[in-house]
């Protein structure tokens, strides 16, 4: 008869990994969420997939433990908790009772001392005892009926896993733990002696007691001196990292038996949280007068199609939802047409299904389907309609009237939230919960293509897409309304949508055989810079791995550790800029990653995004991704491309035009200062901008009360470093740090900063204290960005709000601004019949590709609008540039 399994979860590492690994979740009024999103995932999942017959939560009960009073520094380099997630306890609480699952805690002891002690216990009892812990600590409690289960990796680690880490079975990592000590928890060990050499040592001499022993014959002389010096912290460390398997706790199979969970206070919870996706995970989908009487219908025959699009006309609007052959629009085929007309109702034309049911072939559905969707009398409503404005445009329609996309208005109206999805949205704001795409396609390798499901199913499926849309624009109308949002969704947004797949649809071509050029040179840089790394070294190791370089920096260099994370000290690039220094190494790390990176993310990866039909790279515009306003660039992102390092102006160099064309950028100068002096009305820096002078040569001046022709260089490089500083909350540690000076240095040049431009400090004071009132801030234009940081409990939180509630404002209106001269530069070019194209936007820059005898005409026109996007108390001025490759137009 098998023997019971009782999974005991170690709470608190569970939380901080669920922390670190789900980053900028946040509910609409603000509150985090990520650890409790990241947990409840963790249990649902192991729950759901493992099926304990027992289990239990371990968590640290508040206050000193045991090791405290042995070694007062016990845990006392560790960081305070985040207030981001000391919000969340509360919740991670309640969830876990909602669950239906002990919490065991013991108070004087962690958490791995419960742990350790219900582990003998129910392995006593008759149980299999599975660990839920990443922590390496709990390798000594490995026997064959104690397993550790990593849930981040999916891996179960027993004694066979433990002797790979350390080289020893489990009754000895103590051993090895207490010479190498442990940073994360300031265990000491012998200072100087790391993973490799404990390791060594305990294979040679068996325990701590016998290393002690006979340290006089360790031959490495260092390592023996160290031992004989400090043989006394490796006893305290063996003490401090050895989990007591006598805690005050006792193992009860009936309180730990695996009970449902209570569904009510799990869904509000879930609810509470805006946990949308998780809510299917407690109770089968609600109904709702959304989602009742619902009448959808495939449409058959050709004549039956032509009444439905009379309809449509004569109603003046349809939602309009594509199914196709690939999420690629460029490349996907169109599969079925689902339509929409009133709430309640939704049609499906199916055009290409294999022999499932009756379909209207593409030819005979596209012509009669064609007038109504080129019409624009007639409203269209969708959700992404940017996607369905590329398939239905390779597939011979254009369409028009297109006014309200749900996606989009979602967005302005809480463009904080996680999820602009059609299913987040429809359980939002409808109480629906939506048809998976895998209940009626199949999961993984057994999905099928959309056009091989069934017409019956993709009819039901298709149309709940469409009527939703329908449905949510009554939703969501009203909240722009409410939100003073109609404008901004209407002449700016939804403008700019077809502008935007006009971008994407023409593409960027890329010279590939230069290209391939670079990738050589890359890779041979790369290797030099390894070979180089690992002569400073004086050994070769992986410098992909932090746990190696950890080794080579802190343990045979002998570097001054920064900060320190759960696994060890940091080798982060803040960490190695500082380390650099004290040694040339961390300089070639760094410069190493940097090579790396844009070798991988660009140098190799370009030439596979390449479409096969247009040889051009066509990335993908996102407008309901930044909280901001702005937009943002994907597959590939053309906006990470490094501006003023030399790799990637080389990079920027293989994006070129065709013969006979040149590329020409326009790119707003310094804009976000000048929204700053126009917002904040400080008649000094409009003056500085109004002279027409070097802005930040100016500043210096005015701010280091000399005259022009006397600031040095490191004066204007503090300027600038101040001027683009206090638009993202820059305090005196950071220009500090920026510009290698003290921080009573760094704060001086602030106040004269302030002392000079006195009206920008009370527009920031001003913009903080209203957005603390009102809960938001707006850009010039309208745009709404909730702050709720402002209202919470913490001081790194408020300031965290403090700095979004100035930035929002400023980079949201440039980036307003910028789309509205996309949007006038778009009509112009329609208007006059213009050969050229416009290819990208990156925050400030657009980029275009024009014939070279219509260079200068469309330079004129794209500087006339750019600079005349908005009227400010400043002159907006734009530097325009071409050449035959981009960074040469730059």
């Amino acid at each position: 008869m098998a023997r019971p399994i009782l999974y005991l979860v170690d709470g608190n590492a569970q939380i901080y990994r669920a922390f670190f690994a789900v980053r900028g979740f946040t509910s609409s009024k603000g509150v985090p969420t990520n650890a409790v999103y990241g947990f409840a995932t963790i249990m649902n999942k192991l729950i759901g997939e493992k099926k304990p017959d027992a289990l239990a939560v371990c968590l640290d009960a508040p206050g000193p433990t045991f090791r405290h009073a042995r070694y007062a520094e016990y845990k006392s380099t560790r960081q305070k908790m985040p207030d981001e997630l000391v919000i969340q306890l509360p919740y991670i609480r309640r969830l876990i009772e909602a669950m239906n699952l002990p919490v065991i805690e013991a108070s004087g002891f962690e958490a791995d001392d419960v742990i350790g002690t219900l582990a003998r216990q129910a392995e006593q009892a008759g149980y299999d005892v599975v660990i839920v812990s990443g922590d390496k600590d709990m390798m000594q409690l490995v026997t064959d009926r104690v397993t550790l289960y990593d849930a981040m990796k999916d891996r179960f680690l027993r004694a066979p896993e433990v002797i790979e880490k350390f080289s020893v079975e489990p009754g000895r990592v103590i051993e090895v733990m207490g010479l190498m000590g442990d940073s994360s928890d300031n265990v000491p060990g012998i200072p100087g002696v790391g993973e490799v050499t404990a390791k060594k040592l305990i294979a040679e001499f068996h325990t701590i007691d016998g290393v002690l022993a006979g340290a006089e014959s360790i031959t490495a002389r260092g390592v023996r001196e160290k031992v004989l010096t400090h043989g006394g912290l490796a006893r305290l460390s063996r003490e401090l990292v050895t989990i007591h398997t006598d805690a005050p706790v006792t193992f009860d199979p009936q309180a730990a038996h695996m009970e449902p969970v209570n569904a009510e206070a799990l869904t509000a919870l879930y609810r509470e949280l805006e946990f949308n996706s998780l809510l299917g995970t407690v109770a089968a989908p609600s109904t709702s007068a959304v989602s009742a009487q619902k009448d959808y219908r495939a449409v058959a025959t050709a004549r039956e199609l032509a009444h439905l699009v009379a309809r449509a006309t004569t109603l003046g609007q349809v939602s309009v939802d594509l199914e196709t052959t690939s999420l690629d629009p460029l490349r996907a085929q169109v599969v079925g047409v689902a339509l929409a007309l009133l709430p309640g109702q939704g049609f499906y034309v199916p055009v290409a299904h294999a022999g499932s049911g009756p379909c209207i072939p593409w030819e005979t559905a596209r012509a009669i389907l064609k007038p109504m969707l080129e019409n624009p009398a007639v409203a269209k409503v969708g959700q992404n309609l940017k996607y369905d404005l590329h398939v239905l445009r390779g597939a011979g329609v254009n369409l028009k009237g297109v006014t309200f996309d749900t996606m989009i208005a979602a967005y302005l109206v809480n463009p904080n939230r996680r999820s602009h999805g059609l299913d987040a949205l429809a359980l939002e704001y409808l109480n629906h919960r939506m048809i998976a795409y895998e209940d009626v396609a199949g999961k993984g390798a057994k999905q099928i293509p959309f056009a091989q499901v069934p017409v019956d199913q993709a009819t039901v499926y298709a149309a709940e897409d469409a009527e939703m849309a329908l449905a949510l624009k009554g939703k969501l109308e009203p909240l722009l309304a409410e939100a003073d949002l109609e404008d901004l969704f209407e002449n700016m947004e939804m403008p700019l949508m077809p502008v935007l797949a006009r971008m994407e649809r023409h593409g960027f071509l890329l010279d590939l055989p230069y290209l391939g050029r670079i990738a050589v040179e890359m890779g041979e840089r790369i290797q030099a810079l390894e070979t180089e790394i690992h002569a400073l070294a004086g050994e070769a190791f992986n410098t992909a791995s932090p746990k190696q370089l950890q080794v080579i920096l802190f343990e045979k260099l002998g570097l001054k550790p920064v900060k320190k994370t759960k696994t060890g000290f940091s080798t982060d690039e803040e960490v190695l800029s500082r380390l650099a220094a004290q040694h040339p190494l961390p300089g070639r790390i760094l410069e190493l990653r940097q090579f790396a990176k844009l070798k991988s993310t660009y140098v190799d990866t370009l030439p596979t995004l390449v479409n096969p039909d247009t040889g051009r790279v066509h990335t993908s515009l996102n407008q309901t991704v930044a909280a901001t306003g702005r937009l943002s660039s994907s597959d590939p992102n053309l906006q990470n491309i490094p501006i003023r390092t030399d790799e990637g102006k080389k990079i920027r160099r293989a994006f070129i035009c065709p013969p006979g064309t040149v590329l020409v950028s326009a790119d707003y100068s310094q804009i976000e200062l000048r929204i700053l002096a126009h917002v904040a009305g400080d008649k000094a820096l409009i003056a500085a901008f109004e002279s027409g002078e070097d802005i930040h040569r100016r500043t210096a001046s005015d701010v280091f009360g000399i005259h022009e022709a006397l600031v040095t260089d490191a004066m204007r490089r503090a300027a600038k470093a101040i001027n683009f500083g206090i638009i993202y909350g820059m305090g005196a540690f950071s220009l500090a740090q920026d510009l290698g000076v003290s921080q009573r240095e760094a704060k001086d040049t602030i106040e004269r900063y302030f002392a000079t431009y006195a009206q920008v400090r009370g527009w920031i004071e001003r913009t903080i204290h209203d957005a603390t009132l009102k809960g938001y801030v707006t850009t010039l234009f309208g745009r709404r960005r909730a702050i709720p940081e402002l209202q919470m409990q913490g001081a790194q939180l408020r300031a965290a709000g403090e700095r979004l509630a100035t930035n929002s404002v400023i980079q949201g209106s440039a980036a307003d601004i910028i789309k509205r001269a996309m949007i006038q530069v778009d009509r112009r070019l329609a208007a006059e019949n213009h050969p050229a194209k416009m290819l990208l936007q990156v925050h400030d820059e657009l980029v275009f590709e024009v014939p070279e005898t219509e260079a200068d005409g469309l330079s004129a026109m794209v500087r006339e609008e750019m600079e005349g996007a908005a009227n400010l108390a400043v002159p907006l001025t734009v530097d325009v540039g071409r050449g035959a490759n981009w960074e040469e137009a730059h």
